[in-house]
Formats: structure tokens, sequence, C-alpha cells
């Protein structure tokens, strides 16, 4: 069940990231629509299910809120908490009783948390993908390749946040499909403090 936590723990460095393509005017016409969705709400809670490489499923809820703020409560029986917030990433294993933190600007979700969503510097767009009613856009940390991609995925006509999907630096992806979501939401602040569990380990 570990292993499910692909989708937002740092790996070692194994695959070598493609370049970057240009961009064509459609191209910036909608990384442009899409930076003024993201933008247009500050914080989501919604129930996902995530698919790692290997198959494996697990379900759980996401909170966000920008600036720098997420939890994801992981349903029975995967015994995980993460909390991340300011510049840290937490995950806690509640049957471990054990913990581990990452920096937040690793990971390739810190693109959606930072307090404006810009999908340029530090940022670059390395794909971006039509579909009917579908457009995915992937981006990555122009300085740091090799920290993995993140592809956002919307509905689209109009834009809706359906999914994300993370590369991580080994190349292996897992997917994060958001289902009954609410944007713009009131989230208590409590959310994003850590738990008892995680105080009681005194992490510094």
């Amino acid at each position: 069940m570990r292993r499910l936590l692909a989708a937002l723990a740092v790996t070692a460095a194994l695959a070598a990231p493609a370049a970057a393509v240009p961009l064509t005017e459609q191209d910036k016409a909608d990384i442009a629509r899409v930076e003024a969705y993201l933008n247009g709400f500050r914080s989501l809670e919604s129930k996902f299910v995530q698919i790692a490489h290997d198959g494996g499923m697990a379900e759980g809820t996401v909170y966000m809120e920008r600036p720098n703020r997420i939890r994801v409560d992981y349903a029975p029986p995967v015994p995980v908490l993460m909390v991340g917030s300011g510049s840290w990433i937490t995950f806690y294993d509640k049957e471990l009783k054990q913990a581990n933190r990452v920096p937040l600007d690793s990971n390739p979700l810190s693109v959606l948390l930072a307090k404006e969503v810009r999908l340029a510097d530090p940022v670059e767009v390395t794909r971006i993908t039509r579909e009917a009613q579908t457009l995915q856009i992937t981006v990555r940390d122009k300085k740091n390749p090799q920290e993995g991609e993140l592809t956002m995925v919307f509905a689209d006509k109009p834009l809706q946040f359906r999914k994300w999907v993370v590369k991580d630096r080994a190349g292996q992806e897992t997917t994060v499909a958001l289902a009954d979501a609410h944007f713009d939401v009131a989230l208590d602040p409590k959310l994003f403090t850590h738990a008892r569990e995680l105080e009681d380990l005194r992490i510094k």
C-alpha cells in the first residue's frame, strides 16, 4: 500500500527528462485560459481515486488551499496521512508511527499550490494535448526537470479540473482523479496543521 505514495513522494533520479517543445499561438492561448481558471479559485476539497503505476488503487479526500497548503486523507486500509504547509510536506504512516518530510518545492504539485499559478518561469510547459472536450497540460520545474512532471487534465468548454498525473523522478506515473470536487470552499485551517501523531514525533 505504501507504494501508493509514489504520487507525492520523491524517488531516486533514474529517467532523463525530455526536451521542452516550442509553443504555438494556440498553446499560449490555452495556457492563459488555464492560468485564469486556476487562479479563479483559492481552495479545493474533493474525493479522489488514485491509481499507481503498478495498478494499485486508493481512495480518500484531498484538501488544497493556496498558498502552499495541502492535506491528503487516505481511506482505510491505506494508513497514510499527508500534510503540507509552508515549505514542507510530511507523510505519516499511522501503523508504523513513522514520518518522512520532503521539501514542498521538490514536488510537481507545488505548481498548483503557489500563491499565483503561473505556467511559466520557474516552470515550463513541456506538452499540450487536445482531445474531444479534454485539454491536458504538462509542466515541470525549468531549473530542476529531473524532479518530475505534472500533467493537469481538464474537461473543456467550459474548463473544469478533473485529474492530475504525476511522473516521478524514476519515470513512474500515478493518476489522481477528482470526484465531487468543490472549489473556493472555506477550509478549516486546522486541516493543514500536523496531526497529534506528527507533533509527538517532534519533527524539526
